[in-house]
């Protein structure tokens, strides 16, 4: 009977699982693609393909993030991440370059707590976001690339022609499970972001992410 008590009372206690919050890491995939593009301008010659890039696929990376639990009835949780994806840059029919588009994002969110079960924490939530990256190549890249008087080959420029900055809202569902006795959490969120200045095809994109904190 003593044993089944300390059990029930641990579940219980436990069941609150981050009196104050949580900090820590997670894993992010952004959930969009941008399409292959080819630029071709007709001459008198024929057409002239300039460059060409292949499709860009879900950029993947990592973040940290840090949540309060303190407030009763809304919790609050604000992070950063940084994402990665591949994709190849064709210039003039030379050999193809495998190059990167690089994305850091930060969020901030307030969370309503609508379902809480023992041990378990699940929650909707709006916020804003804000986004540095460095994009792919396109047509306006090449033309500032060609008003400044630079090549593809000056690194500098050509990052400088790339880096964009956005902002804009989102909502959010997650969910966060605290096995009983361990000051940890596991979490998980699926966060629909909008912000129609991030790229000219894209006026939002799901970000998807899977983390473990510290939880006190």
């Amino acid at each position: 009977m003593k044993k089944y008590f300390i059990l029930f009372l641990s579940v219980n206690v436990t069941s609150l699982y981050a009196l104050i919050g949580g900090a820590g890491i997670n894993i992010v995939q952004d959930q969009f693609t941008i399409e292959e593009k080819s630029v071709g301008f007709t001459t008198e010659i024929g057409t002239i393909n300039p460059f060409s890039t292949s499709e860009i696929t879900n950029p993947t990376g990592i973040g940290v993030f840090m949540y309060l639990t303190i407030i009763p009835f809304i919790d609050f949780e604000s992070g950063y991440n940084v994402s990665f994806a591949t994709y190849d840059f064709d210039y003039s029919g030379n050999e193809k370059l495998p190059l990167a588009i690089g994305k850091g994002t930060w969020y901030a969110s307030a969370q309503y707590p609508f379902f809480s079960p023992p041990t378990m924490r699940f929650y909707v939530g709006v916020g804003a976001n804000g986004t540095d990256w460095a994009g792919p190549i396109t047509t306006e890249v090449h033309s500032d690339m060609e008003s400044a008087g630079k090549g593809f080959d000056d690194e500098k420029a050509l990052l400088e022609a790339v880096s964009k900055s956005s902002s804009g809202y989102h909502f959010e569902l997650g969910a966060r499970f605290k096995p009983p006795l361990f000051p940890m959490s596991l979490n998980a969120n699926a966060r629909y972001i909008m912000d129609k200045d991030f790229h000219s095809d894209i006026d939002g994109y799901l970000m998807v992410s899977l983390g473990v904190a510290f939880a006190i």
